[in-house]
């Protein structure tokens, strides 16, 4: 019984054995047929791959020209330092080109249409910006996009620091354009062509300070200097919200001017006026000193709305001066001006002094000398009076004098001071219009 279960087993173990030798081929070729469609493509393109075909361009004659497609897109303006001339924007950066190894048929594997692989496997374009200011800026490229035409995408957003000329004459109305030059650092123009590849207009945006108005491409590039390669200029043309300049440096200064237009009718020949005008001179030129740091530093070419506010700010001063000397006038404290100009001004405008009618002595009149010595006294006061009286006239009408005058000189000056003003604001609206 024994031997007879012994023989049942050792038969049932030959009979699995010789199962799975009839299955193995099939286990085999189906375990094949079951790996990922992308394991085999990654082991070629591992093959095709490397440090060696990283040094060489992708192309299978050293004769042909390798594309590098370029594409920016903007997606902030960071800031412009006008000091040092520079524009900081933040960027979609995009490169691709054709790869002549890297070609597969996607039925061989799997359908696979596209891969990624690391950047350093494979042949990378030395692509620089021409303006870039800042030598710190860190190029490291991870992964590339690779598809089974050969054609391989890098896209990273960068931080781009780039030299710009600027011009602040129109300050805070500013717009600038700056150029972002892409070109081959070490391949010639036989080797390497860089070309624009954006097709649609570029959708861009911006929020804070600055706001971009246009991104493109100028047909006709000049040679770029000590560079025999190819390159692509991209033409940058952002503009400044005026807003808070507005808010923070015109809103004040025109009041300002206008409390000092109010000062005017205080009459010169009263003190007050003088403390008015002083006051209001003061406060603009604290009001200047403290939003200084809002200006941009100083060019060789001093921003119009600068000129404008120290222009007002002279004007001002001009005034407090016109208020003091009128004062002076126009209340009779300059003797030498009361006894020498006045008197020629009186006969300019067709006016005389007062004069004192002289006393006659009658020829037929018998005065006895006893009236007459009675009467010497009294004369003499008379004579007191006549003269104190004479010299008060005088006072008055030359004090009268004087603040006509004064008046006349303040008016007149008055419109000189709004025309000066308006002037100003005129030349500054128009060349705020021409660039708006």
């Amino acid at each position: 019984m024994a031997a007879f279960q012994k023989g049942v087993i050792g038969l049932t173990l030959l009979m699995l054995e010789s199962t799975l030798l009839l299955l193995m081929p099939h286990l085999i070729s189906h375990g094949a047929a079951s790996d990922p469609p992308h394991f085999s493509l990654i082991q070629w393109l591992d093959g095709v791959t490397g440090a060696e075909s990283a040094r060489l361009r992708p192309v299978s004659d050293w004769r042909s020209t390798v594309g590098i497609k370029i594409d920016l897109s903007i997606l902030s303006v960071l800031g412009v330092d006008e000091k040092n001339e520079r524009l900081l924007l933040y960027v979609l950066y995009t490169q691709g080109w054709e790869d002549e190894r890297l070609r597969w048929d996607p039925s061989e594997y799997g359908g696979v249409l596209r891969v990624t692989i690391p950047a350093h496997k494979i042949w990378l374009p030395d692509i620089i910006l021409h303006e870039m200011a800042n030598t710190d800026e860190d190029s490291h490229y991870s992964r590339v996009s690779v598809t089974s035409a050969g054609w391989v995408e890098l896209q990273q957003p960068r931080l781009l620091e780039s030299s710009c000329p600027l011009n602040l004459y129109h300050f805070p109305l500013d717009q600038h354009t700056c150029n972002l030059t892409f070109l081959s650092q070490s391949h010639t123009v036989k080797e390497v062509e860089v070309y624009w590849g954006r097709r649609e207009k570029d959708s861009v945006f911006s929020r804070g300070e600055w706001e971009i108005l246009s991104l493109s491409v100028p047909a006709n590039l000049q040679p770029v200097p000590h560079f025999n390669t190819s390159a692509v200029r991209v033409q940058v043309t952002v503009r400044r919200s005026p807003l808070l300049y507005m808010v923070t440096l015109l809103l004040p200064s025109a009041l300002m001017l206008v409390l000092d237009l109010l000062a005017f009718l205080i009459p010169v020949c009263l003190k007050q006026r003088l403390s008015v005008m002083a006051a209001v001179y003061t406060g603009h030129f604290i009001f200047i000193i403290t939003v200084f740091t809002l200006f941009p530093p100083f060019t060789l070419q001093l921003p119009l709305i600068e000129i404008y506010l120290f222009g007002s700010l002279a004007l001002l001063a001009l005034g407090a001066v016109e208020t003091a000397v009128l004062f002076q006038l126009a209340n009779e404290r300059n003797s030498w001006v009361a006894k020498r100009i006045f008197p020629a001004l009186w006969q300019l405008m067709g006016r005389r002094q007062w004069e004192e009618p002289q006393m006659s002595r009658g020829s037929g009149v018998c005065i006895c000398m006893k009236m007459e010595e009675c009467a010497c006294d009294l004369q003499v006061e008379l004579s007191h009076v006549r003269h104190f009286l004479q010299s008060l006239r005088e006072e008055r009408n030359t004090l009268s004098m004087c603040r006509e005058l004064s008046s006349a000189l303040d008016r007149s000056y008055l419109c000189l001071h709004c025309l000066v003003l308006a002037i100003g604001g005129a030349v500054l609206y128009c060349q705020w219009r021409r660039t708006a």
